[in-house]
């Protein structure tokens, strides 16, 4: 009876503490909702968001939305719209990078693209800027949701612009349209980007594009990936209403900006004519390597393949091989197969003169005209120059993210059909395997993948890597295989059968490569699906093979790349410093710096004491993350912190802090960190030309020469676009580049990594106003290119006259007298002869030694008079640097400069979005249209090259009757000659 009373008296105990705890909580909802209705009568919707963000409360973050607009329809025509469109631009930013949950971010992006949507289409009240404000966030907010429905419908309203809104925002609409083309090309997404441009009209000739009135309806009306009610108020425009021929001109530049490849044009344009590349740099490091006798060392001389291809990327400009072919021709086997690889670094993205470049290295093919025809039969020997130019012609078609969709699909037939008849040749089958992943990149084609598939099976260690890693670059951020992924894909469950497959053929084989392949594949798919993936992850992660966990590593930092996810962070640092195997604690470590791209300056702080690990793996691995975050900032304080790396005991530690610190220094000029970077190069070039350094560190050097000069000084490695979009083509490219570790050819995917830092205005009608200028608010030597090496002159000594001198003569003519006497002596003894010639010579030393004085005196003498004459000369005073200076249009302008560059408002040439930092391609307004324009437009290299056709000319051959009634004799054969040339 005790025990049951001292229970009923805890029971009740209990109830009162519950009973307290409850009437706490009901305080405290109190308090918070009076703290929210007190935000909302001092018009503070921010601090109302970020508590509700903190909170995860969906329903707040609607109701704070819906009070927003609200309270701005209720202040009718004097509502300022603005500073709605500032809490909802805080809102998506906030949600977008703050929120570490995707399913609660999703859910607030959506309720963030209905509100933005309201405001797109609210009434006249809203002023045709805001709209556009709104237009721009709307269309960021819907690309974060993967609505590809949704953003085509807001550009085919800008483009539509004059006749939806009556004229109101004119030609500023379609441009704004335009610009924003532009954006989502950038984002790296080719997937996505086919989309949007299949729900855009084409707006042809021969149609009139009925396309987009059938895929009108938002992906949110139909439940799939879109903002809910995002498109409720949505006009219903349908494209049987004609259009004028301007507004048609604008839907046709749209694709042609979409999958057109016009944004590839644009790069490869600016490099070809903007390539500041150093020819001496390639001429120095190949005579340093041929001094040394290192030219016969098959893995440096591949490295300065791979130096060039990297110092001359997208530029076209070969000319060095072309001059040094016996240098070329020592690469063999696969060195062969990677130098021939390097020509599509070289040409990347010159599509339209891809198979004539390679057409020499190709492997034979059946005619196309002949459906009938048989392939031919491929060797199961050799093929390395083959092999590697289907591995160049995939690089050129897939290293841009916004090169053509046309010719991109027609040199990945042309791929997959050498990929079904070289089965038989593991060399040419990876070529062709790697080919395909680049030009199907993000594509999920099933076809692809079964024929990968296929190749895959075929159990060839070689080929089994590159048809694995072929089959992550098509799958690549699809999430097949996963659970919960929410990725819209096509034959999604076949898909998720294949990757299954592939699972269960990696505990199945024996090969190694294949296994890591695999591995790769898996990390490749989960890019960007985050929490969806820590099944698949989790379960990498405790397998018991270490390639398989280091793919683990990979998947992970794909999966948050750019999240700054506390979780993966943690994960890869509980695994860098605990896991058994020493790659699996490299990867994990080079994984932070995926993971952090976005705020870079925290990995130099979580890898510091890193770098001092015993592990020389974590110290290569901890290099490498600092010099791939900090790229191109050109930060004193990394540098420093890898300096020591320099010159640590274990060699491809002392590779990776040269490449790392190579990384920071791209794009850098000459008197950044103190001028530091000069002695930087030079230390590369002494590390290339000393016998004592090893192998792998002179590779390191041979690779950093190449780095810090990528793209003929004009290209950095980025993994962000300029709207804040992690980039997945340049992600993708950077993870398979640092898997030359294992595979030297994996190094010539950095062309998908790097991209060109190219700033060009372009008018409505894709052609650059040379009198567009922007003001760069810095000293000139900030941000100029590096300075050229120069070629040594050898310096020829001059021959000094002799002076001859008063004393001299006067020596001389005394010796003359001597000798005349002692001759005239005759009866002399030879003894007396022999020494009066000895005394006589010691006369003439002793008159040559006075005389050389006399000499010295003299031009001691005449250089004081220079030196006078030179002091007397007066000194040029140094002028003092401008603080500022104008850029013209087309220019260079890196991120760093980017923030310190401004639009000058008062000029002819407007931007259309002036509140962005100008970076990239930026569309331009003419305030002054009837006025004469000077213009240029965009060709290709092979159009630029093209010379001027000749002055109109009459020609006779050399017999016509014409030449010989015109002139007879002599005179006729000279008219013959002159006709003849």
């Amino acid at each position: 009876a005790e025990w049951e009373g001292s229970g009923a008296a805890v029971s009740r105990g209990g109830e009162e503490e519950d009973e307290a705890m409850a009437l706490d909580m009901d305080k405290l909802a109190r308090v918070v909702h009076l703290m929210f209705e007190r935000c909302y009568e001092d018009g503070t919707y921010n601090h109302a968001l970020g508590v509700a963000f903190e909170a995860r409360e969906a329903g707040k973050v609607d109701e704070i939305l819906n009070r927003l607009l609200a309270d701005a329809s209720a202040a009718g025509a004097g509502a300022d719209y603005d500073a709605v469109l500032d809490t909802l631009s805080y809102a998506l930013d906030a949600a977008s990078t703050l929120i570490p949950s995707k399913a609660f971010r999703t859910k607030s992006l959506e309720l963030i693209a209905s509100a933005l949507d309201r405001v797109w289409n609210a009434t006249a009240a809203v002023l045709a800027a805001a709209k556009r404000h709104a237009a721009c966030k709307l269309v960021h907010c819907r690309q974060l949701l993967g609505d590809d429905r949704g953003v085509a419908d807001v550009i085919v309203r800008l483009l539509d612009a004059p006749r939806l809104q009556g004229g109101e925002a004119g030609d500023d609409g379609a441009l704004l349209g335009l610009q924003l083309c532009f954006d989502i090309v950038d984002s790296g997404d080719r997937a996505f980007v086919a989309k949007v441009a299949g729900h855009i009209p084409k707006c042809g000739d021969e149609e009139e594009g009925t396309q987009h009135s059938r895929s009108q309806p938002s992906s949110s009306q139909e439940g799939t990936n879109g903002a809910d009610g995002a498109g409720d108020n949505h006009d219903n425009h349908s494209d049987d209403v004609p259009r004028t021929p301007e507004q048609k001109i604008h839907f046709q530049n749209s694709h042609r900006v979409l999958t057109g490849g016009f944004t590839s044009e644009l790069s490869l344009s600016f490099l070809y004519k903007h390539s500041n590349a150093d020819r001496f740099i390639m001429t120095h490091l190949k005579k340093a390597l041929e001094e040394r006798g290192m030219g016969r060392n098959s893995l440096l001389h591949h490295c300065a393949v791979c130096a060039h291809g990297y110092l001359n990327a997208g530029t076209t400009n070969d000319s060095f091989l072309r001059d040094h072919l016996d240098w070329m021709k020592k690469a063999s086997n696969w060195a062969k197969f990677s130098a021939t690889a390097s020509m599509g670094v070289i040409h990347a993205s010159h599509t339209t003169e891809a198979m004539t470049l390679l057409e020499p290295y190709l492997p034979p093919s059946a005619p196309e005209n002949d459906p009938n025809a048989e392939h031919p039969t491929v060797s199961s020997t050799g093929g390395y120059a083959e092999g590697g130019s289907l591995y160049a012609l995939g690089i050129i078609h897939g290293s841009h993210s916004g090169s053509c969709a046309t010719k991109r699909q027609e040199a990945s037939a042309f791929l997959r059909n050498h990929l079904r008849n070289s089965h038989a040749n593991e060399v040419i089958s990876h070529g062709a395997a790697l080919g395909v992943g680049l030009t199907s990149f993000g594509s999920a084609d099933l076809e692809v993948v079964n024929e990968l598939k296929e190749l895959l099976y075929t159990d060839s260690a070689v080929a089994g890597e590159a048809a694995s890693i072929a089959i992550g670059m098509v799958l690549v951020g699809s999430g097949a295989g996963n659970a919960n992924s929410t990725t819209n894909v096509e034959s999604k469950e076949e898909l998720d059968e294949i990757i299954a497959e592939l699972r269960n053929y990696s505990k199945e084989t024996q090969h190694e490569k294949i296994i890591r392949g695999i591995a790769m594949c898996l990390a490749l798919v989960n890019f960007g699906q985050e929490e969806n993936a820590d099944a698949t992850i989790e379960e990498m992660k405790g397998d018991r093979d270490p390639i398989i966990r280091y793919g683990a590593m990979y998947g992970l930092a794909l999966a948050y790349c750019g999240t700054g996810s506390n979780k993966a962070i943690r994960i890869l640092l509980h695994t860098a410093v605990s896991d058994v195997n020493d790659d699996v604690r490299m990867a994990a470590v080079i994984g932070l710096a995926l993971v952090l791209h976005k705020t870079p300056e925290r990995v130099p702080e979580l890898v510091r004491l890193l770098l001092e690990s015993f592990n020389p793996h974590v110290r290569y691995a901890s290099c490498m993350a600092v010099g791939i975050a900090m790229a191109g900032s050109g930060d004193a304080e990394s540098v420093a912190l890898l300096e020591p790396m320099l010159t640590d005991m274990t060699d491809y530690v002392r590779q990776g802090a040269l490449l790392g610190t190579a990384m920071i220094y791209m794009q850098q000029s000459d008197t950044c960190n103190h001028r530091k970077v000069k002695s930087f190069r030079e230390k590369l070039a002494s590390i290339i030309g000393d016998k004592h350094q090893s192998t792998l560190t002179k590779m390191g050097a041979i690779l950093s020469t190449g780095l810090i000069d990528v793209g003929g000084r004009n290209c950095a490695l980025s993994l962000g676009s300029r709207n804040g979009f992690t980039k997945m083509s340049s992600a993708a490219g950077l993870v398979l580049w640092l898997q030359h570790w294992h595979w030297y050819p994996f190094m010539h995917m950095l062309s998908l990594a790097v991209t060109p830092t190219c700033t060009i205005g372009l008018n409505k009608d894709f052609k650059y106003p040379k009198k567009f200028e922007i003001q760069c608010n810095s000293k000139p030597s900030t941000f100029a290119y590096p300075k050229k090496l120069e070629e040594k002159k050898e310096e020829k000594k001059k021959r000094v006259e002799t002076v001859t001198l008063s004393a001299t003569a006067k020596n001389k003519a005394r010796l003359a007298r001597k000798r005349a006497k002692d001759e005239a002596e005759g009866g002399a003894m030879d003894v007396d002869k022999k020494e009066g010639e000895g005394d006589a010579t010691e006369e003439s030393k002793e008159g040559e030694k006075d005389v050389s004085k006399a000499e010295g005196m003299e031009v001691d003498g005449e250089a004081g008079k220079d030196a006078e004459t030179e002091a007397e000369k007066p000194k040029k005073k140094r002028e003092p640097e401008p603080t500022s200076f104008r850029v013209s249009n087309p220019c260079r302008i890196t991120k760093a400069q980017a923030e310190v560059c401004t639009f000058d408002l008062n000029q002819r040439y407007r931007p259309v979005r002036p509140e962005e930092k100008p970076y990239g391609v930026i569309m331009l307004t003419d305030s002054t249209p009837g006025e004469e324009e000077d213009l240029g437009a965009v060709r290709s290299p092979a159009a630029e090259d093209e010379a001027d056709p000749p002055a109109p000319f009459e020609w006779a051959p050399p017999d016509h009757p014409e030449n010989a009634v015109a002139s007879g004799g002599d005179t006729a054969g000279e008219g013959e000659e002159k006709a003849s040339d």
